[in-house]
């Protein structure tokens, strides 16, 4: 008799053989890796009865000057506001509805190259349309891609209205700390669309647009991409993104230099314009090319990703743009939530990347838009269909019951050269709420066919779970489905006993 802890690395590796992914997680569903253990997610509750009409793919969140708490969300069809408990239509007069899906070809982003015009008007639209959102001091700015620029005044019987002045379309907008309005891909002063113009209002002026010694306002053309997709204020300098390249965008003071450019990278755009976010001061993204970057400073720089290849081979064709990526400050977390064509073209599953541990995790979900917790106390995402939650808040799914699962890769046990017998699995838990079920696989060989043991029920207070099977490697499974629901996994041992049977 031996009882054998087994070492498991922290993290989802998929990107390989099972083989080869020994002593590693190889799947998962709604589990995160904390200190390196793993641990289900927190739970999610609903912000209000109320739902909103359309898919979302838009969110911001910020407090008024009185204190009162906002969030602003745009769907392809609507504009909202929640206000004081209340979601109201503040969908400016005259908009139409864009594009739930992307149309085109068969790449990652929305049309094949050439094909329609990357903000053209609703009639020559191929992408799904997204929402960049931001505050002017307590007043909410959004903008439809290839849109108009509106502005709300908190108001929740009125709704948004276009800014005097400001460009007639544009792809991209935000606010920096000085209080200027930058737009990215949009009308240049001459009333020409140009998908790779910046243009910034007067410092606190949003309806001065015009250059000159007296104003800051700015436009600029930049090289390096066929569009400018997103703009971010991070700290100390403004980021843009085109299709290919990241830029560095400034302040310096004075008219008429205003801002300075400079080009941080090549051959790392941005996937579609909220597959990007921001956290500790330094931007995370997904680009075209199937990559993750971080920009901390300096250039640039590649995240290894052991869920890349599943990741990028299963995104549904043309539906990037769908991509919407968020920071979990309380976990070190970034996550991409992304449209997996296993399921159709609407966003159902996520990766995160733990980049204060250095490790990924998977699973399924439906968020088509999420962000942070910033005014608000937890994170806040919105479901397909238009159901608004905050997130990591209680042990359920709303009051009802959610699943979860996490499985390892086949792992040598004894020495490996040995047929073992496992007698029986010694759980190691921590604030375990529910139940859980646990199944080993067990094969004599790689290639051979799998002996399976299992389910076996544990709860709180189990103390040993006894099992028959013999292997010279085994495979645990661990999932779950209750409310309230909580797991953190220990330190595993399998009670093993040789058999006397060699290679």
């Amino acid at each position: 008799m031996a009882l054998i802890k087994i070492p498991l690395l922290p993290g989802i590796f998929k990107d390989d053989t099972p083989l080869s992914a020994e002593g590693r997680f190889v799947d998962a569903d709604k589990v995160r890796f904390v200190q390196g253990r793993p641990q289900t997610i927190g739970g999610w509750e609903s912000v209000t009865t109320d739902t909103v009409d359309g898919v979302c793919r838009g969110i911001h969140t910020w407090a008024d000057t009185a204190g009162e708490r906002q969030i602003g969300l745009g769907t392809h069809s609507h504009l909202y506001a929640y206000q004081g408990g209340a979601v109201y239509d503040i969908t400016p007069a005259g908009l139409a509805a864009g594009l739930v899906d992307g149309l085109g070809g068969a790449g990652f982003g929305t049309g094949a190259y050439g094909s329609g015009t990357y903000g053209a008007a609703s009639t020559g639209d191929v992408f799904p349309r997204t929402w960049s959102l931001d505050n002017w001091g307590e007043y909410l700015i959004a903008n439809p891609r290839g849109g108009k620029i509106y502005e709300w005044r908190l108001d929740g019987g009125a709704a948004a209205a276009g800014i005097a002045g400001a460009p007639d379309r544009a792809n991209a907008v935000f606010v920096t700390p000085e209080r200027q309005l930058v737009v990215v891909g949009c009308t240049n002063l001459d009333g020409a669309f140009d998908p790779m113009c910046v243009r910034a209002s007067d410092i606190e002026d949003n309806t001065e647009w015009t250059p000159s010694a007296t104003t800051s306002a700015v436009q600029r053309v930049l090289s390096g991409g066929s569009r400018l997709v997103r703009g971010l204020a991070s700290r100390g300098i403004n980021l843009i993104w085109s299709d290919t390249h990241l830029f560095g965008m400034r302040y310096v003071g004075d008219p008429p230099l205003v801002f300075s450019f400079a080009t941080l990278g090549g051959n790392c755009g941005l996937l579609g314009p909220n597959a990007v976010t921001l956290a500790g001061g330094s931007a995370y993204w997904l680009a075209p090319n199937g990559q993750f970057f971080v920009w901390a400073g300096g250039e640039p720089q590649a995240i290894p990703c052991t869920l890349r290849r599943d990741v990028m081979d299963n995104l549904a064709a043309a539906q990037g743009d769908k991509v919407f990526a968020a920071s979990v400050t309380q976990y070190g977390e970034i996550w991409w939530f992304y449209p997996d064509a296993r399921d159709g073209n609407e966003v159902s599953r996520y990766v995160a990347y733990n980049h204060l541990e250095g490790h990924w995790t998977c699973g399924s979900f439906d968020r088509t838009a999420f962000t942070d917790a910033k005014a608000f106390d937890y994170p806040i995402g919105v479901s397909a269909g238009g159901r608004i939650y905050f997130h990591e808040r209680g042990f359920s799914a709303d009051g009802g019951a959610f699943s979860w699962r996490f499985e390892s890769a086949p792992i040598d046990i004894g020495d490996g050269s040995s047929l073992m017998a496992v007698r029986s699995v010694i759980p190691d838990t921590e604030d375990q709420q529910g139940t859980f079920s646990l199944s080993l696989s067990g094969r004599a060989y790689p290639p051979s066919g799998a002996r399976m043991a299992g389910p076996y029920t544990v709860g709180p207070a189990t103390g040993k779970v006894d099992t028959r099977i013999a292997a010279r490697q085994v495979a645990l499974a661990f999932a779950g489905s209750a409310a309230p629901c909580f797991l953190r996994l220990g330190a595993l041992r399998l009670d093993l006993v040789e058999t006397g049977q060699r290679r």
